[in-house]
């Protein structure tokens, strides 16, 4: 079927194509995306953003918390974008944790700033790393930084006492979880 320019159905055609071409425009800035994989989002609802066990962050924080979160797995992985997750404890008590993870292959040279009340090392033999551990007020703070190749990740654990004495161990936990989500070898085993 021919039609002349300006008829009915020419002009339907070309508002169904600009409609659909705004709508296609628009899905982007709703928040949808293709990263090219097939890696979800980090939920921002949840305590930990889905890259670490919920349930590491809820024993620190609690369950009534606020979430924010920037980046991707899949960006940190493809285009070595950082990747953040904040988890604070409603009410604002001073609670929260941040994990932080950036691609970083070259050698990494710790912070030459004092430790107030130290440095301690979490983990074990096969696998450790130091956390520095400092007093905020009347609160703590308890820094971790670790390698998982070729990844750099800062797991940072603020209270508003100086219980921190397992911080270090669940900050380095929260770490292996993240470098599963990401496919790091070194992590997949139990340690």
């Amino acid at each position: 079927m021919t039609t002349a320019p300006g008829s009915l159905v020419g002009a339907t055609v070309s508002r169904a194509t600009a409609a659909l071409a705004v709508l296609l425009l628009a899905v982007p800035l709703a928040g949808c995306s293709d990263s090219g994989t097939a890696d979800p989002p980090p939920a921002t609802s949840r305590p930990g953003c889905g890259l670490v066990k919920q349930s590491r962050v809820v024993g620190l924080v609690g369950r009534r918390v606020q979430v924010s979160a920037h980046g991707s797995l899949a960006d940190l992985r493809r285009h070595h974008r950082r990747l953040a997750c904040a988890t604070l404890a409603a009410g604002h008590d001073g609670r929260s944790v941040r994990v932080v993870a950036s691609y970083h292959p070259k050698p990494y040279t710790l912070p030459r700033r004092s430790c107030a009340a130290g440095w301690v090392i979490a983990g074990s033999v096969q696998k450790n790393a130091p956390a520095c551990q400092q007093d905020v007020g009347h609160g703590g703070r308890t820094r971790l930084i670790v390698r998982w190749q070729p990844y750099l990740m800062t797991v940072t654990v603020e209270r508003p006492d100086r219980n921190w004495g397992g911080d270090p161990e669940i900050a380095l936990a929260m770490s292996r979880d993240l470098a599963r989500h990401l496919g790091v070898r070194e992590a997949a085993g139990d340690g």
